[in-house]
Parts: C-alpha cells; sequence; structure tokens
C-alpha cells in the first residue's frame, strides 16, 4: 500500500485525552538502521507468553490440545507460526477468561478463511515483540483449500488421546497420523494430479512439508498402531487408505494413480461429515480460485494470498498518524510497526506529505517551477518593476496557488483512503498528518499554504483558490491517535543536517510545544525520539497494540 494520512481536529493546540510524556537525553541510534532487530528479539525457545499461556490452561485443567502440524511445534511455540488449539467445547468459557487475562484479543479472518467453530486470537509477547497468533478450534473443520468442507465429530477422541510433548499437550501420533493422511488427500487437486503425472515442476502435488509430517509421525508409530487407533477411535476413517499413503510418502511421493485413487476413497468414506453438497463446494472452491487469476483479481479486488492470511481487530479497524520533525526517526519507526504487524494483521501505510504526489500534482509542481523560471528570467532581463516582471510575478503566485490546492486534494483523498480501509477493519498509519493548529512560521503544519495577495489583478482568484484550499483541508477527518516523535530542536538539526536547518528546528520546535487538550476526536500520544531506537520502537508498538 501507499503511504498518507492525517488531519487532527481543527485547532491543534492539544487534542484529546492524554498518553504519557516520557523525558530523556540518551542519543538515539542512527534511525536508518534495519528496524526489526531492534523491536523483535530472534532467540530460540519457548516465548514467555507462549510459556504463560501453556501454565495457566494446566492451571485451569482446560482441556485442549496443538492438534497438527506437531513436527514444527518448536516454531510455534517460539512464536514464529500459528498455535493451533483444539479446546473443549465445555472449557470454551474459562479459556476465554485465561486468554483475555494475558492480554490476547479476538481478530477476524477474511472471509475465505472463516470457518464455524473456529476462532483467532493475538496476543503480544512483550519480551520479545513478537505476535502470537491462537487459531482455536472447538471443532474439526478441515479439507479442500477456502472450503475445509469437512467437520469431523472426532474431538473428545483427540483430547483423550493428548500427551505433553515438549511442554504442550499434542494428540497421540496415531491420532495425528489418520487426521493429516485425511487434510492430504482432501487437499490433493486434479491439477496437483496432473503435475504429479507428468512430472512437472520441482514440487510434487503434497507440499513437500506435508511429506516430512507423514515420515516423521510414521517414525513415531508402528503400522499396527496406527491401525488399531483407527479402527478403535476412528471408525470414519479408512485405515487401510492411511497406512498406504505412508507408504507413498516413504516412497514415490508422486504415484498420482495411487493418490488420486486414495483421494476417492477418502472422500467417499467422508461423504456423510460434508457441511456443503458437494458441488456447492466446488463451486466455492473454483469461485475463490478464479477471483486470485488475473484479469478477475484486478476487477474484484481480490486479496493475495499472504494479505488473505492477515485479519482485522474484532473492535474494528483504526486509524493512527505518526509526527514528527526530520531526524525523530518517522520513516524508521513506521517501516517497523508496519513489518511487525503485517506478519496478520491488515494494515495499510499512507503518505500525507509532499513529497510522493500524484501525477495531477506532479504536473502542477512542474508547471510552478518552470513559471519560476520564467518571472526570474524576467526580473533580470527587465528589472522588478517593469509591467511584464509584475505580470509573471502575478502568474507565478497563482500557479503556486494551483499548486498547494492540487496537493491539497492530494492529502484528502489519501486520508479519504484510509478512513475507508479502516471502515473495513484495517489499521491504517498515516505518515504525517494535517495539523492545523501547529504553526509553523506562518502556516499550519501539513495544512493551508495559500496565502492570498492584499493586491493585483489575480487576488480576487488566489483568495478563491484559498477558499477551495481550505474546504479540501476541512473534509479530511481526524484520526483517531496521534503519535507525537519529539525531539529538540538541535538534536534533530544534528541529526539529519538538513539544507535548511531553520525549517526543521522551527518545525521540531513546534512539536515539543504541542499539547493534547483540546481536539475531542483524537487522542494524542507523546514519545521521546531522543532514546535509543529500540526503546522509541518499543513503545510505539505497545502503544499501537494497546489501542487495537
Amino acid at each position: 500500500m501507499a503511504a498518507h494520512l492525517v488531519r487532527v481536529h481543527a485547532a491543534i493546540p492539544g487534542l484529546s485525552t492524554v498518553s504519557t510524556v516520557v523525558t530523556g537525553t540518551e542519543p538515539m541510534p542512527d534511525p536508518t538502521q534495519e528496524p526489526t532487530r531492534a523491536v523483535v528479539d530472534r532467540g530460540g525457545g519457548t516465548i514467555p507468553l507462549v510459556a504463560a499461556l501453556l501454565r495457566a490452561l494446566e492451571d485451569g485443567h482446560v482441556r485442549y490440545c496443538h492438534w497438527k502440524s506437531t513436527t514444527g511445534i518448536a516454531r510455534a511455540l517460539e512464536g514464529r507460526t500459528d498455535l493451533d488449539l483444539l479446546v473443549d467445547r465445555e472449557d470454551g468459557a474459562r479459556f476465554s477468561e485465561i486468554v483475555s487475562g494475558l492480554g490476547f484479543k479476538p481478530f477476524i479472518s477474511h472471509v475465505s478463511r472463516r470457518f464455524p467453530g473456529v476462532a483467532d486470537l493475538l496476543g503480544h509477547d512483550e519480551a520479545t515483540g513478537r505476535l502470537v497468533h491462537l487459531h482455536v478450534y472447538h471443532q474439526l473443520v478441515l479439507g479442500e483449500h477456502h472450503v475445509k468442507n469437512h467437520r469431523l465429530p472426532i474431538e473428545s477422541v483427540v483430547l483423550d488421546s493428548a500427551v505433553v510433548r515438549d511442554g504442550i499437550r499434542v494428540p497421540s501420533p496415531e491420532i495425528e497420523v489418520a487426521i493429516l493422511a485425511m487434510r492430504t488427500l482432501l487437499k490433493y487437486r486434479d491439477v496437483d494430479a496432473l503435475k504429479d503425472r507428468f512430472r512437472l515442476g520441482r514440487r510434487g502435488g503434497i507440499p513437500p512439508d506435508t511429506m516430512a509430517e507423514l515420515r516423521d509421525l510414521r517414525e513415531r508409530t508402528t503400522p499396527e498402531e496406527v491401525r488399531a487407533t483407527i479402527e478403535r477411535d476412528l471408525p470414519m476413517i479408512p485405515a487401510d487408505v492411511v497406512l498406504e499413503l505412508l507408504d507413498v510418502a516413504a516412497g514415490d511421493s508422486r504415484d498420482e494413480a495411487t493418490l488420486r485413487r486414495l483421494r476417492a476413497r477418502v472422500r467417499g468414506a467422508l461423504a456423510g461429515f460434508e457441511r456443503l453438497p458437494r458441488r456447492q463446494a466446488q463451486a466455492r472452491y473454483l469461485q475463490a480460485r478464479l477471483s486470485r487469476q488475473w484479469p478477475v483479481r484486478q476487477v474484484v479486488g481480490a486479496l493475495s494470498r499472504s494479505q488473505a492470511r492477515r485479519k482485522a481487530p474484532a473492535s474494528g479497524g483504526l486509524t493512527v498518524a505518526i509526527v514528527g520533525p526530520d531526524g525523530a526517526g518517522k520513516t524508521t519507526t513506521i517501516d517497523a510497526l508496519t513489518e511487525w504487524l503485517a506478519w496478520r494483521v491488515n494494515v495499510a501505510t499512507l503518505y500525507l506529505g509532499s513529497a510522493r504526489p500524484s501525477r495531477g500534482a506532479a504536473a502542477a509542481r512542474a508547471i510552478v517551477h518552470a513559471g519560476r523560471r520564467a518571472d526570474s528570467g524576467a526580473r533580470r532581463l527587465l528589472g522588478a518593476g517593469h509591467p511584464m516582471t509584475r505580470a509573471t510575478g502575478a502568474a507565478a503566485s497563482l500557479l503556486d496557488a494551483m499548486r498547494a490546492l492540487a496537493e491539497a486534494r492530494d492529502r484528502q483523498r489519501r486520508a479519504a483512503e484510509g478512513w475507508r480501509l479502516a471502515t473495513q477493519g484495517w489499521l491504517v498509519i498515516f505518515d504525517r498528518y494535517p495539523l492545523p493548529g501547529v504553526r509553523v512560521g506562518e502556516r499550519g503544519m501539513d495544512g493551508p499554504r495559500i496565502v492570498p495577495p492584499a493586491t493585483g489583478r489575480l487576488a480576487g482568484l488566489i483568495r478563491r483558490l484559498a477558499v477551495a484550499e481550505e474546504r479540501v483541508y476541512r473534509r479530511i477527518p481526524p484520526v483517531d491517535h496521534l503519535i507525537v516523535l519529539r525531539v529538540r530542536p538541535d538534536v534533530a538539526v544534528g541529526r539529519k543536517q538538513p539544507r535548511d536547518p531553520a525549517a526543521v528546528a522551527r518545525k521540531a520546535a513546534a512539536l515539543q510545544d504541542l499539547e493534547a487538550t483540546s481536539a475531542p476526536a483524537t487522542t494524542v500520544h507523546f514519545v521521546d525520539a531522543e532514546r535509543p531506537l529500540d526503546e522509541v520502537l518499543r513503545e510505539v508498538r505497545d502503544l499501537v497494540w494497546r489501542e487495537l
């Protein structure tokens, strides 16, 4: 996404309620350094939030288990991938109380990844900075991509079989391999069969990580134990299909004929457990696939696979503007914040400055430069008092006003884009925002710029343009939260070493004087950006997470 945004409310010397004002003088490292390392700990082992969750579930006697992909359980415990927890419905209230107490928040998946009996929660591990995604199942739904058309009523069997492994409860390998075999064959598509038949591509129709899981589970049990468990506890699953798939995984993993035959057996055996009639499920699958193909994707605005994995806060979208003078580390902070959230949250960054103009604003800027060069040339050749010089000067002022109006419309369009995304459940981060109550020289920060002349032929037209510009800025809605990165003027100038030190110093001084007392629609948070980068990023991250 592009980046734009912000217009606080009316006059902003004071916005709404408060946040903390932090002080400090320790210098911040170079804001251009790689941000994520400063925010997210990359160490291994079970991270504190996950460890606390597992302890609380045991202490609360909640029946649960991590029901799939246990081969890679270490990554889940480190917060690097989802925790897929099956939770007994009778313990649902106690589970909700535990995760809420640990700070987990409900999020909503994209409609293509939303299924009955399945919920999504995200938690923030403060020690490492990682987001922890709990994919919580009260019913086992599985099957084809985009549809998950089968619900197997075997939750009690899975939970009864659970044993503790690496500090977390997981199913017995016999139960897990039976479920994994069903998931694998139900996901095996006709196009996968064609790839395997003609040996197209380096990867087979069944993903390598799935094959690795099958092989790992095969090593942790025996065919006799698998057959006995399935026949005793999972009568709807054909045991010979599971065992034959394990043989395929151990041998020729691209045996298309065998895989198609096994898939047909599974579809027949589980026909009574379909959530939708087969043809309706196929139509839904094709609809999801087609929506992601060009040019349909461009027409319907379908999300990519990575975008579809992201989620919206159950409490709704949010707009956050981050402002600060040059040298405050604003760009670095926004980039790190976006990267941190984008793993699982719908987040967009919109820029509301003038350095990235639209085509119309860029054309207006080019015309202004041409007009200024013509005016300068006329002054050199004819002198300041010549009638032609006065005409070119008036024309240059008019062009300046037109450029300012074009840039105002840019900001308004981008702010409107962010507002629409927020109403759809996105977290929208604005890089800069109009702050009319923050005066930098004769004008508000990132606000109206047209100053009509008192006299002259074009004065009336420029005044009308100024009125139009004010009207455009009034259409920009206030943001929910404004984060102000504060540095002293001398620090800002020293870090950035700009071409116009005085302008940077004025902006830094103006933001130092900003108070959080007036605009009721916006909450202002002040962050001391003179501290080390990791501290600044940690505080901003914590602020945003708290408000989601």
